[in-house]
């Protein structure tokens, strides 16, 4: 039986971090009115940072918990279900929500652009690096 690798988990977490400060920091200026790294106190709280990053690490948690519960898949397959889940189910949600808030293309694109980069870091590690069989049942 398969246990979820904890250590593809965090991995993948540290790299979509970096991947999120390198998105944050090439904000456009059209999004914010001004560069990112301008004004300190215009900065993101601890609060906030902290629940971008709880909820980063629970999606990777809840990605690596499906990848045990469902057989059958390679790790090809794995990689378009974690791309897939993105695409038909964070996708549609995200447009509803901009269509609300009468955003520009270009603002869209800027904020769609992290989750395709979160998905992709996902979906390249945790399917290709499966945590070892254990030889003791649980």
């Amino acid at each position: 039986m398969y246990k979820i690798n904890h250590k593809a988990v965090v991995l993948a977490f540290v790299f979509q971090i970096i991947a999120g400060v390198a998105w944050y920091a090439s904000t456009p200026l059209s999004f914010l009115g001004r560069s990112a790294l301008e004004d300190m106190v215009k900065q993101p709280t601890a609060g906030v940072v902290l629940l971008f990053a709880l909820s980063s690490f629970v999606y990777l948690y809840f990605t690596a918990w499906l990848f045990v519960r469902i057989k059958g898949l390679s790790g090809f397959g794995r990689f378009f279900l974690v791309i897939g889940i993105w695409l038909f189910i964070v996708v549609p949600n995200q447009v509803f929500v901009f269509i609300n808030l009468h955003l520009s293309e270009t603002d869209i694109l800027y904020l769609l652009s992290y989750g395709a980069a979160s998905s992709t870091i996902a979906a390249i590690i945790l399917p290709l690096w499966r945590s070892p069989r254990s030889i003791f049942k649980d």
